[in-house]
């Protein structure tokens, strides 16, 4: 009978690639799910929010809600790479790096993505940075409940 990688306590590089795919596509829900309702309550639609996702001036909200998920499924898959790196070399629990990762993505799109306008320069700013606190955390907690740190 075979062990499972999982059970050895070593994730395979495509087992990471996965498991950060599902998790990223996670945390992109909850992310999504935190700026409609705080979109919602600064009195926008949640479809106007959605719709700030999405790739040109017509984007839809389900257009702008699967380009929001597929480009959180791509950056949960670097997070898989990189937690199964980290998580043995930093003694910190992994809602913590998680959180980090989250704050990192924020950084990177304010400083390379958003520098022009595009619709994602509607969202307010803080709510922008906790948005990607909270995708950072749910990143980190989904992969702590797998054995990480």
């Amino acid at each position: 009978m075979k062990k499972s990688a999982d059970a050895q306590g070593t994730e395979s590089w495509g087992d990471a690639a996965v498991s950060g795919l599902l998790a990223g596509i996670l945390a992109g829900a909850v992310m999504a799910g935190f700026l409609a309702a705080a979109g919602f309550a600064g009195g926008a639609s949640v479809a106007d929010v959605l719709s700030h996702f999405g790739t040109g001036a017509g984007a839809t909200p389900v257009t702008g809600l699967l380009t929001h998920l597929a480009v959180s499924g791509v950056y949960g898959i670097a997070w898989g790479y990189l937690f199964r790196i980290v998580r043995h070399l930093i003694a910190a629990p992994a809602w913590l790096v998680g959180l980090a990762y989250g704050l990192l993505l924020f950084l990177l799109a304010q400083g390379i993505f958003l520098v022009g306008p595009t619709l994602l320069t509607g969202v307010p700013p803080l709510q922008f940075v906790i948005a990607h606190a909270i995708y950072g955390l749910t990143l980190g907690l989904s992969s702590g409940r797998k054995g990480g740190v």
